[in-house]
């Protein structure tokens, strides 16, 4: 096994993974068909964004790891880089939205 590659591949899919749920956590909460249909799939809406999201990041991983050469420690630190920004951006945006919820400041 390939560690850089494997670490790439594994930043990658943890970016699309943290997108993943923070499109699908504020889709959920202006849906009630799709939070319903998440609460359906495995009793609890939060249990079902938990296994789709590690189906996600399983399988995208493993789909990259096929995909990348052998990344550069630059590219790596890059990648990584990214993955901190990417979760501190979707902490933020998923705190902003329930702040805006909680306190009216929007209307849906």
């Amino acid at each position: 096994m390939n560690k850089p590659k494997l670490i790439i591949s594994s930043a990658c899919a943890a970016i699309l993974t943290v997108v993943f749920v923070v499109v699908v956590t504020i889709w959920a909460e202006l849906s009630a068909p799709l939070k319903d249909w998440l609460k359906n799939f495995s009793g609890h809406h939060w249990t079902s964004k938990s296994i789709f999201s590690a189906l996600l990041y399983a399988a995208a991983t493993a789909a990259l790891y096929q995909g990348f050469r052998n990344p550069s420690g630059d590219i790596l630190r890059k990648a990584l880089v990214f993955v901190l920004i990417s979760t501190a951006l979707g902490t933020v945006i998923l705190a902003a939205f329930y702040a805006g919820h909680h306190f009216s400041l929007f209307k849906y």
